[in-house]
């Protein structure tokens, strides 16, 4: 039984001290590094059968899959090493707080000769009355004093100041586990998806990608929908700018929320952001609006391709092909023109250019193509992130972290007075925990009296 005590505590002890081990924050510091080199290595946002797809080496791609490198910030060794530097930060907090922590709620504030030894920061002085000696004390010592007592005939006087910044370090190790954590959580049930919606339907089932680059469908639990889509387009007919009407609606077809989606200006609802990222022509019948002018009087047609229309001249129009291009005059629209005795002849009119026709063909009549209507569908790109709000706190207290290590100076001072046969002795100390630079910078400052008298002798 002794024996399997003594291994028991032997492999908690190295356990232990592998765990609070600086090496060992080194070496997942190291791996984490690599591992995001590696992700903007490759294109995190494909699939697996994606990335399958278009894998160069195929010796390689077993090593490729077994590190899920088409989805590192997923994968099982980068979620472990969060972990591993997670358990690492609590060892070495727990291995060096619990000191720290008596030693600022209970500290030591009398300057004994021995404690005396180990400051390098001191100065006496002997002066003739005890009003100097306090003098002395005052003008050293902080505005407030915690400590003034008088043990044995000896006045002792103490003072922490920025006591909190000794805690600093602790603050960013809880900073930083409340930001590994939460993205551990984030990044395994958050929601990274796209989904094609057409114009006039709408749907709650989303194409998602879940760990290692597997696609799965997802259930929104409402349904996203669009009321119309908008493109603009240049001369060229490239486009220029294109918007979604999306609504929310539940399962009763209530519309519980619409908005105008465009790049860059998303919808949110039940922490899902949705965001204008692509669109898809729908192969359906296509309509146009032209507008007719015979001898002054226009009007104008919504009609489908295909479709006739019959003028009071008896001339029947229809719309025969569109072009989204032609011959580098943007869009155009191909007219079959049947007269009444039945001769079939045909034109050309242009959306960027109203005035061809007119201009162009001498007729009783002109027509221009005022817009072509083409079904849509909108392309959306989801993401759903829990936990984001205390990702962003765990980095507020990040911030205040640092600045507590950074910024603040935990120092003590110390001061005591003893009655000698010559007047009294005054002996004033400084212990700074950070910056000793600008901690001996104060002390110089705070004993300008003693350096201002006579008599004055240092502690060597």
């Amino acid at each position: 039984m002794k024996i399997a005590q003594v291994l028991k505590n032997r492999l908690f002890d190295a356990l232990w001290h592998f765990f609070i081990s600086l090496k060992l924050t080194f070496v997942l510091l190291v791996i984490l590094g690599i591992g995001a080199f590696l992700g903007m290595s490759y294109d995190q946002t494909l699939n697996f059968e994606e990335f399958l797809a278009k894998a160069q080496d195929k010796e390689l791609f077993s090593l490729f899959t077994f590190f899920e490198l088409n989805d590192a910030f997923h994968s099982w060794w980068w979620s472990l090493a969060i972990l591993l530097l997670s358990a690492n930060l609590i060892a070495c907090s727990i291995e060096r707080l619990p000191r720290l922590y008596f030693e600022a709620v209970r500290p030591r504030p009398y300057l004994t000769d021995r404690r005396l030894l180990g400051l390098s920061l001191k100065k006496q002085r002997y002066v003739a009355h005890l009003s100097e000696a306090e003098e002395l004390v005052r003008k050293f010592m902080p505005k407030t004093i915690s400590i003034a007592r008088t043990i044995e005939g000896i006045r002792y006087f103490y003072k922490e100041r920025m006591l909190l910044g000794r805690f600093g370090v602790y603050i960013v190790h809880i900073a930083l586990l409340i930001v590994m954590y939460s993205s551990i959580y984030t990044t395994q049930y958050g929601v990274d998806a796209h989904v094609l919606v057409e114009e006039g339907k709408k749907t709650r089932f989303i194409n998602a990608k879940g760990s290692g680059g597997v696609p799965y469908t997802h259930d929104l639990g409402f349904y996203i929908g669009c009321d119309d889509f908008r493109l603009r387009t240049f001369v060229d007919n490239s486009p220029m700018e294109f918007e979604s009407d999306l609504f929310i609606s539940t399962e009763k077809n209530e519309k519980v929320l619409k908005k105008t989606v465009r790049v860059n200006e998303p919808l949110s609802y039940a922490g899902f952001t949705f965001y204008q990222s692509s669109f898809r022509p729908i192969i359906s019948e296509r309509a146009v609006t032209l507008l007719i002018n015979i001898d002054g009087q226009k009007t104008s047609h919504n009609v489908h391709l295909n479709s006739e229309i019959v003028l009071p001249t008896k001339d029947i129009l229809i719309p025969d092909k569109l072009y989204d291009d032609f011959a580098g005059l943007g869009q155009a629209l191909r007219i079959v023109k049947k007269s009444p005795d039945h001769k079939a002849t045909f034109f050309h009119i242009f959306r960027q250019h109203p005035d061809f026709d007119r201009t162009v063909r001498a007729d009783n009549f002109d027509v221009t193509l005022l817009e072509s209507d083409q079904r849509y569908a909108t392309g959306l790109s989801i993401g759903y992130v829990p936990g984001i709000s205390i990702i962003f706190s765990g980095f507020l207290l990040l911030l205040c972290g640092l600045f507590m290590c950074f910024f603040m100076t935990p120092t003590r001072y110390f001061a005591r007075i003893t009655k000698e046969q010559e007047g009294y002795l005054v002996v004033v100390a400084a212990q700074g925990f950070r910056h000793p630079h600008q901690v001996r910078d104060q002390f110089e400052k705070k004993t300008r009296a003693f350096n201002a008298l006579t008599l004055e002798s240092n502690y060597e």
